[in-house]
């Protein structure tokens, strides 16, 4: 019986075990790209909500002070979002609120979802109850969801 001894001289790769692998890769990178794209468009709408959530925040403990309800007793206020920061910030008792707690440049929005619309908060006082409301229209919970939605602070 004759063994057959293995050449010394054949250390590498095969190209078809090499194309094979550059298959499986390829069929992986298919499959696993959009997930991952989900989940990052998924998490910068959860950011850009949190941060409008915050803001809702700053200017329900800046109702506190008389200056912001008397201001806030002769109309609505509107605050808009985008890619450069937060407008809308003026020069008003609500203004100097907001920005001695954030800065309105540093809010902005970065999910594709609120790349045409982003929400814009609302604040007035309820003339039943006499409290100060923030709204946000066009709110979404889910990426790419279709419709949004008004959220009440």
């Amino acid at each position: 019986m004759k063994r057959e001894q293995k050449s010394l001289t054949n250390k590498g790769f095969s190209l078809v075990e090499l194309i094979i692998v550059v298959a499986i890769m390829a069929v992986l990178i298919g499959v696993l790209a959009p997930q991952y794209l989900r989940y990052v468009e998924k998490t910068r709408l959860q950011r850009d909500n949190s941060s409008i959530a915050e803001v809702a925040n700053v200017i329900k403990m800046a109702s506190a002070e008389e200056a912001v309800i008397t201001q806030l007793a002769s109309g609505t206020v509107t605050y808009n979002f985008g890619a450069t920061g937060m407008t809308g910030v003026g020069s008003t008792a609500l203004d100097a609120e907001i920005k001695a707690t954030i800065t309105p440049g540093d809010v902005k929005i970065t999910s594709n979802t609120y790349s045409t619309a982003a929400p814009v908060l609302t604040v007035k006082i309820n003339s039943t109850n006499n409290q100060i409301e923030v709204e946000a229209t066009g709110w979404m919970e889910t990426p790419n969801a279709g419709g949004s939605t008004t959220k009440k602070f």
